[in-house]
């Protein structure tokens, strides 16, 4: 599982990378979604004027034209005298969300002799502020066409929209309702202004789309990033674990390691010293540590050889008494600088072989400087002579402990080749 988790998180970031880049293209610069109003949607068309408030004037539905079109007679005997087209989307509890588009495409013909201009409703309804069986308690969400606006497409951003002033103060409408609302769009209506002329007039709806992206900005980009959060916090989530499964196998293997340390000081005390001990030095001998490197299975660790730097010298010109004094002093400084993980080889005459469990091969190295600094520096030396050491490292990386051995033993070779009292890793 471990080794295949930065191969599947690093595909999985591409892939979001990826998916993210593609989808903010496709909402930048895609196909907007498009609401035809004359072709896509069912409505019923009718009309209404100031007839049902005591006025005089006339509007007429024209049957047989293929845009929706009314005549409008403007008569005076009302103090607002107005025509109005009337498109029923839908019943007024139920409505469009027309909140989702950008903008409005809008083309109004007209005739007429007068100076025109025509106001565009789209009511809109909502228990907060609707009154079931008064049309007039829907919102009225409007904008002008004034004369220069009519005759030609017009693109008119759905945020122009805004409530009609005088509904706002009929109905004392709050000041936290009296923003537009257009969520809940159930009839499309053109009036005739109020300040238009008694006179006749022709209105031809000649188009009605609504535009806009698949989705509004905000909403896409938090969920996006809301994503990306998502895959923060997985990332996060999985480290956690793998780091806690991480530090839960080390304290295992640590425990084990000490577990096996304890069980083979045990077993040592059991058997007899000069089986498997050397009786110069305290160390264990080479029948002792051949049988303790049989014994550590597949266990992880590393090998550090040791070679005395010209000990034959010491032995030929002071004795080997002398050469046997040496040999102490530097296996008791040796094992001062080891810790319980750690076991000495007395592999054959001045040469040494540290058994590190569950060592990797940095800390061997810096644990065979370490000791090689302090036997260069050790002050004790008999007669005081200036005793050195050189070192080969070499960590077991899965091969058979022969083969670990013999790498150590080459990195000791390369240390002594190069000028001895060295260190060397292989």
């Amino acid at each position: 599982m471990i080794p295949s988790y930065p191969r599947a998180t690093n595909l999985l970031f591409w892939c979001l990378l990826a998916i993210s880049l593609v989808a903010i293209l496709l909402f930048e610069f895609g196909p907007e979604q498009r609401l035809n109003i004359l072709t896509d949607a069912k409505m019923s068309i009718s009309t209404q004027d100031d007839r049902v408030h005591g006025g005089r004037s006339v509007t007429t539905l024209i049957a047989d034209t293929p845009k929706p079109t009314l005549d409008c007679r403007l008569r005076g005997g009302y103090d607002y005298p107005f025509c109005e087209l009337i498109l029923t989307l839908t019943e007024p509890g139920a409505g469009i969300d027309l909140s989702r588009f950008e903008g409005i495409r809008v083309q109004l013909n007209v005739e007429g002799q007068g100076i025109q201009a025509w106001r565009l409703y789209l009511r809109n309804y909502d228990p907060v502020y609707s009154t079931p069986g008064d049309e007039s308690s829907h919102k009225f969400n409007e904008v002008l066409f004034s004369a220069d606006d009519l005759g030609m497409p017009q693109d008119v951003r759905m945020d122009v929209f805004a409530p009609s002033s005088w509904w706002v103060q009929r109905y004392s409408i709050p000041l936290s309702q009296q923003g537009p609302d257009l969520r809940h769009v159930y009839a499309i209506e053109l009036a005739s202004d109020d300040k238009m002329q008694p006179g006749a007039y022709r209105l031809t709806l000649e188009r009605m789309e609504f535009y806009g992206r698949w989705g509004k900005p905000g909403d896409f980009y938090r969920y996006l990033l809301m994503s990306w959060l998502a895959y923060g916090v997985l990332l996060f989530l999985i480290e956690h674990l793998l780091i806690g499964d991480k530090l839960r196998k080390a304290r295992a293997a640590k425990l084990a390691a000490e577990a096996l340390s304890q069980s083979l000081s045990e077993q040592n005390r059991r058997t007899e010293e000069e089986a498997r001990y050397d009786p110069l030095t305290g160390a264990l001998n080479r029948l002792g540590g051949e049988k303790l490197l049989g014994e550590l299975g597949e266990m992880p660790l590393s090998l550090i050889y040791i070679d005395i730097d010209h000990f034959k010298g010491v032995n030929d010109t002071h004795g080997h008494p002398m050469g046997d004094e040496v040999l102490k002093h530097m296996v008791s400084e040796v094992l001062r600088h080891c810790d319980s993980l750690c076991r000495l080889v007395r592999w054959g005459g001045e040469e040494f072989v540290l058994v590190c469990l569950h060592y990797e091969q940095g800390r061997a190295e810096a644990l065979a400087e370490r000791i090689r600094g302090a036997l260069e520096a050790y002050p004790a030396w008999p007669l005081g002579l200036r005793i050195t050491a050189s070192f080969g490292v070499a960590e077991r990386r899965g091969d058979p402990l022969e083969r670990t051995l013999k790498r150590a033993d080459e990195a000791l070779y390369q240390a002594k080749k190069r000028g001895r009292n060295r260190v060397e890793v292989e």
